[in-house]
């Protein structure tokens, strides 16, 4: 009995242990958090207002490192994370929404991953993309759109992304005369493309943008995905079924909002302190502050844990004929 109680006793002891060497895991270290696009877009903003604070609510206040690995819509981001990072909890990062969801779900070869197997952090609550139009097109709402003559030129990221097939979609469905361009490395250079009068839109949110440039009415929403802005119609809006099923593959990463994700296979004590530390940063009175201050839109923080049922309830069941229309408008065989 005696032995039983000692080999009790032991077994308490290094359960005690283990919460308190992964209390003081990261002190001391740096933590790499990557934003799957290019400086100056919407991820990117939010990439480096998180970097500026998680390290604050992490135990040991580790050093938390801003980078950039933009490719593919965030799928080179996703391939990184996914089988070359390690799983230590000190490298994570950003990929984005649309192109890193959707390349995984509808088959993309370029997805090296396997996207339920990330080790999930948390995610922004659902960003509400809208389609955009700049003030000097002379178009203030949707109808006026419809009713153009001449081709609406709008730009968008890769190819898999919804900045180029929602549009598409509308065009093809809806009657939208929009022509899309497709191919800018990241939101920022679209905005800029539309500043500058090279295109006439972006379908995209409202963090894409200098906040001078909406309150001035420099550029102008006129459909929204999601229907919280009254009087603006939304992509339920659309009569065809078919489009309105497609839509709903296309802003399933949208409802979810800019996920944090971390290799697979990190410890289970490290990931539960770096969704703590991401939770209590979204919820931090400094964080809100400084997002508002910047412009940011970053909604509510949801937790890794919930994100996973997300995933599996949104992009694993997608009907096969929408899966290959989808695979159609973005190129692959």
């Amino acid at each position: 009995m005696r032995l039983v109680k000692l080999f009790a006793l032991a077994l308490a002891a290094l359960a005690l242990a283990a919460p308190a060497r992964a209390q003081d895991y990261f002190r001391g270290r740096t933590i790499t958090l990557y934003a799957g696009f290019t400086p100056g877009g919407g991820v990117d903003a939010e990439m480096r207002l998180i970097a500026q604070f998680l390290g604050r609510h992490i135990p040991g206040n580790p050093n938390v490192q801003a980078m950039n690995m933009p490719g593919a819509g965030g799928i080179l981001l996703g391939n990184y994370l996914y089988s070359i990072a390690k799983p230590d909890g000190l490298t994570i990062g950003m990929p984005g929404r649309s192109g890193f969801f959707l390349a995984a779900a509808v088959g993309d070869a370029s997805a090296r991953y396997d996207i339920g197997k990330f080790t999930w952090i948390g995610a922004a609550g659902a960003n509400n993309l809208m389609l955009w139009l700049r003030k000097g097109l002379g178009v203030r709402t949707y109808a006026e759109l419809k009713q153009s003559k001449t081709p609406v030129v709008i730009g968008g990221l890769a190819t898999s992304s919804s900045s180029v097939v929602v549009p598409m979609v509308l065009a093809k469905y809806d009657g939208a005369p929009l022509k899309i361009i497709s191919g800018y490395t990241g939101l920022a250079e679209a905005s800029l493309a539309m500043e500058r009068g090279e295109i006439d839109g972006i379908y995209t949110h409202a963090g894409t943008f200098r906040p001078d440039r909406i309150a001035s009415g420099d550029i102008v929403p006129v459909l929204q995905t999601f229907p919280v802005e009254p009087g603006m119609p939304s992509l339920d809006d659309v009569k065809s079924p078919r489009a309105r099923a497609l839509d709903n593959l296309l802003t399933a990463p949208s409802r979810l909002g800019a996920p944090v994700i971390a290799p697979p296979g990190v410890p289970g004590e490290i990931a539960t302190i770096l969704r703590d530390a991401y939770v209590a940063t979204g919820s931090s009175r400094d964080y809100v502050d400084e997002a508002a201050r910047r412009g940011i839109d970053i909604g509510k923080p949801a937790r890794g844990e919930d994100l996973q049922s997300f995933v599996a309830s949104s992009l694993g069941h997608i009907p096969g004929d929408i899966v290959e229309e989808y695979r159609g408008y973005v190129g692959m065989k």
